[in-house]
């Protein structure tokens, strides 16, 4: 069980393309199923909060809705101005991507503005079930 929060905790944001994790990374950081977890995109659209705690660190986790870059209609742009929200919020950032899918342009889109942010930004890799797809997290191509 965590501790009342009596000092500000770090806030990690994680960001993502849709579909890529990001939802089912929240939800083993926050240690329940506080999430929705789908494989329908779109369904995380708000930020979603929590405490959380990894390797006797607590820090604050911030689920995002799926950020796509270029023209969006209107329920995507309020996803992203959620994921924004979110990135303003964080001390760091997860930039979360799908070795299934490869390294898309959107991820490269996505990468350079995180970048941009100039907080620290960690690479995190999913969907790594086999041998294969374990190798290919360290390729920056799909094989």
């Amino acid at each position: 069980m965590l501790k009342p929060i009596h000092r500000r905790h770090p806030v990690l944001a994680i960001v993502g393309r849709p579909n890529v994790g990001k939802s089912t990374l929240f939800n083993r950081f926050a240690g329940k199923r506080k999430a929705i977890v789908f494989n329908t995109p779109g369904l995380t659209r708000d930020r979603n909060f929590d405490r959380a705690e990894w390797r006797g660190r607590e820090f604050v986790i911030i689920d995002t809705g799926g950020y796509e870059p270029g023209p969006v209609d209107d329920l995507r742009a309020a996803i992203r101005e959620q994921t924004t929200l979110a990135i303003e919020q964080a001390d760091s950032i997860i930039f979360l991507v799908d070795v299934r899918e490869g390294l898309t342009a959107a991820d490269h889109e996505i990468v350079d503005m995180l970048r941009r942010t100039q907080k620290p930004l960690f690479l995190a890799v999913n969907k790594c079930d086999t041998a294969r797809e374990h190798h290919e997290a360290y390729s920056s191509k799909k094989q």
